[in-house]
């Protein structure tokens, strides 16, 4: 019998920094494990973060990685790459790997070797500072040449099939439901009061997630309160920045930053409510694993938040850049347990309904089969 070969995927990213994991990076790891469960073959090419490639290793991913060498030479790692491995299709993953991807695709033209199918997600346009924006600019140049391409929050799908795109399919990013009802957390270590309420931030401090309106927040409501705290679970070039103004303000005892941890969803089976406050996002995959959690969410009205909270039902939506609407937000809900658990569960029933890992790589299967002409697993088995 002729052996069978699979479908392969080649998945492209310049992850974060070492030190540094971000939500696009965890969600290759996670796609790519679930595609190769279901039968695929899934692979990826990174480039700056060794650690990276160790986190791919010990999930069972193959990959091929280069230190910060230039964009050039990862360029010529990852033609070489695709020459040897022959993918189906090639999907690239945030900024930098959409401008080599499409490099190479666009050289190929010229060439003896037809570059595979080619898709793109888009975890979220920055439009914030000149260098950003015209970064962002670049990149929608690239989705020309795409054959598909994701998008992390239906707004955004809508707004690229007006400019022409023909092939736009929003696709939530999914994550494995946390497990509940542990008796213990990692919460419980911190250097925390241990009772009352706990009030998180989780994802990189950087300056569109808006790390000064969740410490501002947090300086308000712990002049109201005596029992409430505030966790800020993550890394990023603002950390020191923040820890510092956080000491400045007297908040040390209140305000906590944990800096990068493995642990997230064991620590969010300890927490209360999950803020998001960012002024640009896709689909944050933390505010899925803090509806996972059971937790209620405070999110801004951006990207694909509205698509994540049912505002009034499994958390509270704010406009964003208000600080004012964040403290009311977070003071309504730690006025109202009752109500805040309540919304909680609701926001854990949809995570497991609407945001798993297996309904993600369905939907992302159906593109693929669009964009190669070639049956995927699960192309045919998912129904909306």
């Amino acid at each position: 019998m002729a052996a069978v070969t699979l479908p392969t995927v080649l998945h492209v990213i310049r992850p974060q920094p070492p030190g540094e994991v971000g939500g696009a990076d965890l969600h290759i790891a996670d796609l790519a494990e679930e595609q190769n469960r279901t039968g695929a073959r899934a692979l990826v090419c990174h480039y700056g973060n060794p650690e990276y490639g160790a986190l791919l290793d010990a999930r069972g991913i193959e990959n091929s990685g280069l230190p910060a060498d230039g964009l050039r030479r990862w360029t010529r790692h990852l033609r070489a790459y695709v020459e040897e491995i022959g993918p189906t299709l090639v999907h690239s993953h945030g900024y930098d790997a959409d401008y080599v991807a499409t490099a190479l695709k666009v050289m190929s033209g010229t060439g003896k070797r037809k570059f595979p199918s080619y898709v793109i997600s888009g975890h979220g346009f920055i439009r914030t500072g000149i260098k950003l924006r015209a970064m962002t600019v670049l990149n929608e140049r690239c989705l020309r040449f795409a054959d598909a391409i994701i998008t992390a929050g239906a707004a955004e799908a809508t707004r690229l099939r007006a400019l022409g795109h023909a092939d736009v399919q929003y696709v939530a990013n999914g994550v494995r439901a946390a497990p509940g009802g542990g008796e213990s957390f990692p919460m419980d270590a911190l250097p925390l009061p241990p009772e009352g309420p706990k009030v998180v931030y989780v994802g990189r401090l950087s300056p569109e997630k808006r790390p000064d309106l969740f410490l501002g927040a947090a300086r308000t409501l712990t002049r109201e309160r005596a029992d409430v705290s505030f966790v800020v679970i993550g890394a990023g070039p603002l950390l020191a920045e923040y820890e510092k103004r956080s000491a400045n303000l007297g908040l040390s005892a209140r305000v906590h930053f944990t800096g990068l941890r493995r642990d997230v969803p064991d620590l969010l089976a300890g927490a209360d409510v999950l803020v998001c406050c960012s002024d640009t996002e896709g689909t944050p995959r933390a505010v899925v694993e803090g509806m996972a959690a059971g937790l209620p969410v405070v999110a801004t009205r951006v990207g694909g938040l509205p698509d994540l909270v049912d505002d009034g039902t499994t958390g509270l939506l704010t406009d964003a850049g208000s600080e004012s609407q964040l403290t009311d937000a977070l003071r309504t809900l730690l006025e109202a347990p009752g109500k805040a658990a309540e919304m909680g569960g609701a926001g854990r029933l949809r995570a497991m309904e609407k945001f798993g890992v297996a309904r993600m790589w369905a939907e992302i299967s159906e593109v693929y089969a669009r964009a190669t002409s070639t049956a995927w697993p699960l192309a045919t088995s998912h129904s909306r």
